[in-house]
């Protein structure tokens, strides 16, 4: 039974960020969409919620980046009553030299990072518009803020979120939807593993845990904030991105950027 706060679609709900915010929203009384492709995953977590007398999940075993995947979420969403909140959380990342990836990989980055969060917005948010209400959520990152080289890629799928993100919340403006962009700096999560595998890194110690950013993210969203950008460091850092002058930026990323994920070096290759 959809409660009065209506059904949210997750993407990435198997691990780590989506994983948290589908297990909040599902503890809050949200009925919860979950999309990923580890089908077992989204099935132990619709198990945890029905063990805890929480709102249903609903595991959807799908690839987003796949052809009419906008499609196949609206209409699933509408057989459980339309969804009242979008979150994009699927996402990817690859670290390393450009020059030294695979092109196929770097374009599927492109492909889900950023495609697949346009496909599912027009799927999705003409019907919140039509109900009157909404939230759509985007994951971006701190990465959005300045170049990022050692992972150029991925940086510039996410100024793209966060650029059109705060443009669609302009255009949704007196609709009753609104648009947030996250923007977390390092969060505990397997993207790591994904973007540099067999590459070192270590922990660090203002590192967010998944259940934290999602924790900040919902609540953002609910206030309708536009840009969110969870921890003083994190906000701070993307203020100075702002004031200071691009050829800086660009020579401290270059310098400062994969350390601060945890990296002792550019990791190399990045192929696979």
């Amino acid at each position: 039974m959809i409660t009065a706060s209506g059904l949210a679609i997750v993407t990435g709900a198997s691990s780590g960020i989506g994983a948290a915010l589908t297990r909040q929203l599902s503890a809050r009384g949200q009925p919860v969409l979950a999309i990923g492709r580890r089908a077992h995953r989204l099935e132990e977590l619709s198990a945890r919620a029905r063990a805890a007398s929480h709102a249903p999940i609903h595991p959807l075993e799908l690839d987003v980046t796949a052809e009419g995947a906008g499609v196949r979420v609206r209409d699933r969403a509408r057989e459980l009553g339309g969804a009242a909140w979008l979150v994009n959380n699927a996402g990817t990342t690859r670290f390393g030299p450009f020059v030294d990836g695979d092109p196929a990989a770097q374009a599927l980055l492109v492909r889900l990072n950023c495609e697949s969060v346009v496909a599912l917005c027009a799927a999705i948010v003409p019907d919140l518009v039509t109900r009157g209400s909404g939230r759509v959520l985007n994951i971006a990152s701190l990465a959005a803020f300045q170049p990022t080289p050692g992972y150029a890629v991925y940086g510039a799928t996410k100024a793209f979120v966060l650029s059109f993100s705060e443009s669609l919340a302009v255009e949704l403006g007196g609709t009753g939807v609104t648009v947030t962009a996250l923007c977390p700096g390092p969060v505990t999560t397997e993207i790591f593993d994904a973007g540099a595998p067999g590459v070192p890194r270590r922990k660090l110690p203002f590192e967010l845990s998944a259940d934290a950013c999602a924790s900040f993210g919902i609540a953002a969203a609910d206030r309708g904030d536009v840009v969110a950008v969870p921890t003083a460091l994190s906000k701070a850092t993307a203020q100075l991105s702002r004031v200071l002058p691009r050829a800086a930026i660009r020579r401290l990323s270059a310098r400062i950027g994969l350390p601060l994920l945890g990296y002792g070096a550019p990791p190399r290759g990045g192929r696979g």
